[in-house]
């Protein structure tokens, strides 16, 4: 047997030392490396913040925004402003992106080697060899040029440059185009235009007077500018451009590049001035975008209702991101209790049986994320692969998305940034919001999370579908994230600068509290409840309140593991529920796939924005009759609408109609006790023997068991009746 394994790890080794460059390149190719940008060389002194304490002012909704003190608009061939207005100190490291986005180097701001280096260049408009300055804010002159299609090409646009003269006689849809940089990120600026345009004299004509922010998602932990894309924003605006709506864009708000709600926000209101300015005050704003676009309008919604935008399109939303990431926390502990330290792995080995346990969705037909690539690293470390059965939403979807967020040391676009500087830099969501979250004595951001006194499965036990030694056995072994102080590098092969492929795991389960091992008792982890405080004070949390209306749309995607859940929306639903005792102006549409049409919901809300501007601002009064809850097909015929076409066990209510077509599923709290509000971080502690008597076990009798239930809980266990811990008083 082992002479078999040895011979078949060498055929895996030769074949892929022969395939080696193909998938070497590919690996680097799809992170972005090997294209000629130039890496971060240097940081100013003094980026750290030491000791610094979370957030405790008044929450957004509460403070008043100070008055902008740059002057608006941005001269063209000048830049913009590079310090925000009241978000506080700008982060370092920040990777350059305006090459990619092909509008040149960014401006010499120092020659320290503080930044990127910018080169001198040739008659060609090459970069040279010959450095002649640094750039650590990455901005970009302001200027004007024409994007333009053909009705023989819709969908794709073409440039000129700042004069209308260039633009060809079969042009169809013309968009006067501005960029330039706000706050260190790249905006644009999207106006439909016409021949008749002039730089200093923009022909309006064609503009509707509405303005729509085009929001964008993505997982980022700041430290960069992100790519402009204007192709893409062009074509994914163009129906609504055509109809004469403005469009207005900025990297910052593309949460791919990070997820600093303020920053976001104080970046957004520049922006829309610098709009306001240049031509004139919209009749309303009307917020678009999907995933983080769309938590960036919950939450800017409810921390400034009314300046940002005056009603959204939320598509594929959840209601924060600090919510999910309570779940997605949880995946990866409960993939590798099911597969490496169960002591039942049969009866866990289907997907079916993990729902029970993770409550995310699963597929028995579909293939995990990067198994292949798993499988060969077993083989070269001697081992024989597994055959796992399906897939599931975490070990599919969310796989490598927490390593990101949550490893200090871990950044899969490493190559961006000097060797020098990568090991001073805390890579996490965390330390993207250091002045909420606050700092130690090193300046790291502790994480806002715990999963302490969480009973992982507690409604699979209390429906008979697993023993009580099972969930005893998951309790006892699944255990928690090390300290951010005590983590250690990822391994992911090329992606976290580890060469050795046998290493490769996607568990992180060296960076779990039982390190890989099978423990009796795992501790769990405790984060920082004052940071969980933090995030909540900063208006990081949506909690339900809500001025303005949001169609929050989506289609169905639970069925093929995609991690914008049908669930998500619900969860915000209960939250404006509870808040506002009403959830009358949020909206929940939902499609069958592959249908994504959003423009009935744009056309939906500009006429709920018209008739509130027309009834005094009462958003209520003003909703349309037919602004209501429905479920489309995959042909785009309404299939249900009403008030209770989403009702379900959620709201202890029968199925609705669309629910007993596209029905939900939960998070791993949820199935653990958590209602789906699912707003609940540091959860309240009863003593075991409290929680016995009170009927946490149903009809098990786990007093035989007591003294391993306390043993696994010594601080007691969650109570889901009762509010968050961290949840300040009047929040």
């Amino acid at each position: 047997m082992k002479k078999t394994l040895i011979a078949i790890a060498t055929l895996i080794s030769l074949s892929s030392a022969i395939g080696s460059w193909y998938l070497y390149h590919w690996v680097r190719d799809e992170l972005g490396l090997d294209k000629g940008y130039v890496a971060v060389a240097g940081i100013p002194p003094g980026n750290k913040l030491i000791n610094h304490p979370p957030y405790s002012g008044p929450h957004p909704k509460d403070l008043e925004r100070p008055i902008e003190t740059f002057e608006f608009p941005i001269e063209y061939g000048a830049t913009g402003p590079v310090e925000p207005l009241f978000a506080g100190k700008n982060q370092y490291p920040f990777v350059c992106d305006t090459e990619r986005s092909r509008i040149g180097q960014p401006l010499v701001d120092n020659t320290r080697g503080w930044g990127v280096p910018v080169y001198a260049e040739t008659k060609k408009g090459k970069r040279s060899n010959l450095i002649i300055g640094y750039s650590k804010d990455c901005s970009v002159p302001t200027r004007i040029f024409y994007s333009y299609n053909t009705e023989k090409e819709p969908r794709v646009f073409r440039q000129v440059p700042d004069s209308t003269e260039a633009l060809p006689k079969k042009a169809d849809l013309i968009i006067r185009v501005e960029t330039g940089t706000i706050n260190r990120y790249m905006y644009a600026m999207l106006m439909p235009s016409s021949r008749h345009d002039e730089l200093l004299k923009p022909d309006l004509s064609k503009w509707n007077g509405k303005l729509i922010y085009y929001f964008r998602g993505g997982i980022g932990i700041g430290f960069q500018q992100g790519v402009l894309r204007m192709h893409r924003i062009s074509k994914s605006m163009s129906k609504y451009l055509k109809q004469g709506y403005a469009v207005v864009f900025s990297t910052a708000t593309e949460t791919a590049n990070g997820y600093n709600i303020w920053l976001q926000e104080d970046t957004a209101l520049r922006l829309k001035k610098n709009f306001t300015e240049r031509y004139r005050e919209p009749l309303f704003t009307i917020g678009y975008g999907g995933s983080g676009g769309a938590i960036q309008q919950y939450l800017m919604g409810q921390n400034n209702p009314g300046a940002v935008i005056d009603g959204g399109i939320a598509v594929v939303a959840y209601p924060d991101m600090l919510s999910q990431i309570n779940y997605t926390l949880d995946c990866e502990l409960t993939e590798y209790y099911f597969e490496h330290l169960s002591q039942d792995r049969e009866f866990w080995a289907p997907v079916e049986q993990r729902t029970m346990i993770q409550g995310l969705a699963n597929n028995p037909k579909e293939s995990r994320r990067l198994q292949w690539l798993d499988n060969i690293a077993q083989l070269l470390r001697f081992e024989w692969p597994r055959n796992h059965q399906g897939a599931n939403e975490c070990n599919s979807r969310w796989r490598g998305s927490l390593q990101y967020v949550n490893n200090p040391v871990f950044n899969p676009h490493y190559p961006r940034y000097n060797k020098r500087i990568r090991g001073r830099v805390y890579w996490t969501h965390w330390q993207d919001n250091r002045e909420f979250f606050g700092t130690d004595s090193h300046g790291r951001t502790p994480i806002p999370w715990s999963n302490e006194g969480v009973q992982y499965g507690l409604q699979a036990l209390l429906d008979k579908k697993i023993s009580a030694q099972q969930f005893l056995d998951l309790n006892a072994k699944i255990g928690g994230w090390l300290p951010q102080e005590e983590m250690t590098q990822e391994r992911y092969w090329h992606a976290s600068d580890d060469p050795s492929l046998s290493r490769y795991s996607t568990y992180s389960q060296h960076n779990m509290t039982h390190k890989g091992k099978e423990m009796d008792f795992a501790p769990r982890t405790n984060g920082s409840i004052t940071a969980a405080r933090g995030a909540y004070l900063s208006g990081n949390i949506f909690l339900g309140e809500m001025h303005r209306p949001i169609i929050d749309i989506r289609p169905y995607m639970d069925q093929i593991l995609d991690i914008h859940h049908s669930w998500s929306a619900l969860s915000s639903r209960k939250r404006i529920q509870q808040r506002m005792g009403t959830h009358n102006l949020q909206v929940i549409w939902q499609t069958q796939p592959p249908l994504k049409s959003y423009a009935d919901a744009v056309t939906m809300m500009d006429e709920w924005l018209t008739r509130a501007d027309a009834n005094g601002g009462d958003y209520h009064a003003a909703k349309p009759d037919n602004a209501m809850d429905l479920c489309q097909g995959n042909d785009g015929e309404i299939l249900h609408k009403g008030e209770t076409v989403w009702d379900g066990a959620w709201n202890n209510k029968p199925d609705g109609e669309c629910t007993k077509i596209m029905p939900f599923y939960q998070g791993s709290r949820n199935v653990a006790g958590e209602d789906i509000s699912s707003d609940i971080f540091f959860c309240e502690l009863i003593p075991i023997s409290v929680a016995m008597k009170e009927g946490f076990y149903g009809d098990y009798d786990m007093s035989p068991y007591q003294d391993t239930l306390e043993n696994i809980f010594t601080k007691g266990v969650c109570d889901y009746r009762k509010p968050d811990r961290a949840r300040p008083l009047g929040i």
